[in-house]
């Protein structure tokens, strides 16, 4: 297989001379959040690229010597982005220009990879060290200004590694723990085990209520979604009964906070999935190998017009043969975008108008 992080070749936009009009993409009639910009995971630097709203795309509207980028977070109006290998670990831009705000260039936590901010200047991001079954997940305190520190004594090894291992609610930092769902209060730093489930944690999430659900995986026991109240005690437990559905921690699982629906990927079958925390539906949504999507990488919901956007490779072997495949939420083809960068790992949607 092709290395994964092969290096970054200029793409061309891809514009299809039938379009007028009268057939333009939802996205472009209904986006409030109208630029959407897409990372790419490199082993000798990072690259954002731009899609607007007519999903379009603009490639390489920033770079820099950043190895191994692998995720964007946010808090208030900043944008930031994670790199694993540096030298600035943790690059804070202004969405409007992505004209660089802080760096963070020191680092006491091994190949830093997500980052969940609670203030302006603090917040907790996941490192990983080892190799194979001796991989170590840890967890470690970010300070804008003084950089990243040592791991947290209070959690284990085993934190689970993707953006959806840290969910800050209120003047808590809720943090998936292998089978443990702990809390760090941002105030006083105390931690405390909240939960423990019987199966590992594959994900928390916010709904736009503010609800957290806490998805586990099926080993033993069946796959599951937690409701939790607000003192983090059990509400209810919706038990996924389809056997096909696993929710493993690797399966991309994502809510956005302005939607009330999760969505992610089972690896077994390439097939997306989701679970609505207000009806308790879950769900098969689409199986994106049909759009060509062959291996995927990324499953986000837009903030605004609700559609499901599936980004990965049209071919395992080829990380420069990227493509997104745009979906409705009546299940529906929107539209695909190809080419959008060597190996694409994360977006982000910005209610910001941007000009580079």
């Amino acid at each position: 297989m092709k290395n994964f992080y092969a290096a970054y070749a200029f793409l061309c936009i891809f514009v299809f001379a039938s379009c007028s009009k009268k057939t333009t993409s939802k996205i472009e009639e209904e986006a409030v959040f109208d630029s959407t910009f897409i990372l790419t995971l490199e082993s000798d630097k990072t690259a954002i690229n731009f899609l607007n709203s007519g999903a379009f795309l603009t490639p390489n509207v920033y770079e820099s010597t950043d190895r191994e980028s692998i995720s964007f977070s946010s808090f208030d109006n900043a944008l930031f982005v994670v790199s694993k290998k540096g030298p600035n670990y943790i690059t804070q831009f202004n969405v409007e220009n992505l004209n660089v705000d802080n760096v963070v260039t020191s680092s006491d936590l091994t190949a830093p990879s997500y980052l969940e901010m609670y203030s302006a200047t603090e917040g907790l991001v996941i490192g990983v060290s080892g190799r194979g079954r001796r991989k170590k997940y840890n967890v470690a305190p970010v300070n804008i200004t003084t950089g990243i520190g040592n791991k947290i004594d209070g959690f284990s090894d085993n934190i689970l590694y993707n953006n959806a291992a840290l969910v800050t609610d209120g003047n808590t930092v809720l943090v998936a723990d292998g089978k443990d769902l702990k809390a760090m209060n941002t105030t006083t730093k105390e931690i405390t085990t909240l939960l423990t489930f019987a199966e590992n944690i594959s994900g928390i999430l916010k709904n736009k209520n503010g609800t957290i659900w806490v998805a586990t995986e099926k080993r033993t026991e069946k796959a599951a979604f937690t409701k939790l109240n607000k003192d983090y005690s059990i509400n209810e437990v919706v038990t996924v009964t389809d056997n096909t559905i696993n929710l493993f921690k690797n399966s991309l699982l994502s809510l956005n906070r302005s939607s009330f629906t999760a969505y992610w990927s089972e690896a077994a079958s390439g097939k997306i999935y989701r679970f609505n925390t207000i009806t308790k539906l879950v769900e098969e949504f689409v199986t994106p190998a049909t759009n060509n999507v062959a291996l995927t990488t990324v499953v986000k919901q837009h903030p605004v017009t609700k559609q499901v956007f599936v980004i990965g490779l049209e071919d395992f072997l080829d990380p420069d043969n990227s493509i997104i495949a745009i979906y409705n939420d009546d299940k529906s083809f929107e539209k695909k975008v190809e080419k959008v960068g060597t190996s694409p790992i994360d977006i982000y949607f910005s209610d910001k108008n941007f000009t580079n």
